[in-house]
Parts: C-alpha cells; sequence; structure tokens
C-alpha cells in the first residue's frame, strides 16, 4: 500500500504544488490591503484580519487539486492504474488519503505562511485603543504566545481542509461534473453557514471552527460541532450515492 501512495503522490504532486503555490500567494496578497487602515494593538490581528477572506474561500481551495486531476485526466483515468497486486478498495483509500493529506497542507501552510508574515516581516504595530486580545478564545496565547496560537488554529484548519478535501474527493467518486466537486464544499459551507446561523446557534458553524474570531464567546467544544456535521453529511452522501441511488464508484 506504501508503493500505491507513493505513486498516487507522484501523480499528482504537480498539481498539489501547483495550487499549493496559488494559495500560499493569496494568503499574501490578502494580508496586504489589511496591513493599513485598521487599528491594531497585537500584529496576529493583521493576520487575523485577512483570514476573514481566507475562511470564505478555504473550500474551494481544499478541493481545487481534485479538480485540477479530473480536469486534466478525467474520472475514466482516475482508476485506470488499478491492478490485481490491490484490492480497488485499497486504491481508493490510497486515492483519499493523498487527497486528505494534500488539502490539509494546501491549508495548513496558507494559515501558516500568512501568519509568519504577518509576525515577522510586516513592522511591529504600535497599540491604539482597547486591548481585547485576552478577551479571545485562548486570549493568553493570543496576545502573548502569537506563534504558538496561530501555529496551533493552523494546524486545525488543515484538518478542516482535509475535511472539505473528502467532500469533494466523494463527490468525484459519484459525479463526473467538475462544476459540482469544485463549487460543493463551497456551497455545503455557505449554506451550512446561513442555516446555522438563521436557527441562533452560529457557534456550531464550519466557518466558526476555522475562524474563531467570528465570535467573541467561543467555548472548546464548539470547535468540534462544524466538522462533525460536515462527516455526518460526508457519510450521509455515500449512503445516498451507494445504496438508494446504487450508483458505482468505478468503471472496470
Amino acid at each position: 500500500m506504501l508503493k500505491v501512495l507513493k505513486l498516487e503522490w507522484y501523480k499528482m504532486k504537480k498539481y498539489y504544488i501547483s495550487s499549493l503555490i496559488g494559495s500560499v500567494l493569496l494568503s499574501i496578497i490578502i494580508i496586504i490591503p489589511k496591513i493599513s487602515g485598521y487599528s491594531y494593538n497585537h500584529n496576529i490581528e493583521i493576520w487575523e484580519e485577512s483570514c476573514e477572506i481566507f475562511a470564505l474561500i478555504f473550500p474551494i481551495l481544499a478541493v481545487l487539486p481534485t479538480y485540477l486531476i479530473l480536469y486534466y485526466k478525467g474520472k475514466d483515468d482516475f482508476f485506470v492504474h488499478t491492478t490485481n497486486k490491490i484490492s480497488k478498495k485499497k486504491y481508493i483509500f490510497c486515492k483519499w488519503v493523498t487527497t486528505f493529506l494534500g488539502s490539509s497542507i494546501i491549508i495548513f501552510l496558507t494559515s501558516f505562511v500568512g501568519l509568519v508574515i504577518c509576525l515577522y516581516f510586516i513592522k511591529t504595530v504600535v497599540p491604539s485603543g482597547d486591548d481585547y486580545g485576552l478577551e479571545k478564545f485562548a486570549g493568553y496565547y493570543f496576545a502573548n504566545r502569537p506563534f504558538v496560537y496561530g501555529f496551533l488554529l493552523s494546524l486545525w484548519r488543515g484538518l478542516l481542509g482535509g475535511l472539505i478535501g473528502t467532500f469533494g474527493f466523494v463527490l468525484s467518486l459519484y459525479r463526473n461534473n467538475i462544476f459540482i466537486i469544485l463549487t460543493g464544499p463551497f456551497v455545503y459551507t455557505m449554506l451550512e453557514n446561513c442555516i446555522l446561523a438563521g436557527l441562533g446557534i452560529p457557534q456550531y458553524r464550519l466557518i466558526t471552527s476555522f475562524d474563531p474570531s467570528t465570535l467573541i464567546a467561543f467555548g472548546v467544544c464548539t470547535y468540534f460541532i462544524g466538522p462533525i456535521i460536515l462527516i455526518s453529511f460526508i457519510i450521509i452522501t455515500i449512503i445516498y450515492f451507494s445504496f438508494i441511488k446504487k450508483e458505482k464508484i468505478y468503471y472496470i
């Protein structure tokens, strides 16, 4: 199985690398307009402010490699390398692992690079106004250990990116429409955002888990609700296509 994982990475690496480069450049671009015109007390607040845009588009960034692979290779080639040496289920598992890790790394590095730039490459901000840093979730680390705070949050975002990439991967197993695969996770995130906000429970949104600055009051348990809802939706999607629609995953 390890050999198959290496083969999958070799076939997909140029798509992931190109997606990663584009995502990192984007993280730099969205920081630029946030540097001036705002009142800050900590450099990490520049990063936090720029992540508002990142939180909205990360579903597209996470699923972009899957989109590129299907666009250039097509679904028929998706399982063409399956051989008798490995079962189809194991081959699909290897595809998923590669997708999960690739999406996670893209989102993690996009977030982390922006953090490093804001902390170490931007002039130290002069505190102005009231400092509410300590009132945020994990406020002590936000105000006094910003690198630790940002690094751990970036790791968490990478995990969420892997889950969103998983959703795109599942869609790619049952649908040959690259538009659906690319926009499906983004549409899910927007609908989930609107529905939970409308129900008066915005703390359970995936975007809240991704960017805790969207709410003032935020608990540790709240971090896990959005991902749990997403995992449940992915499972429901698999059940729907496999047992209700009775669609096959591969055409071999």
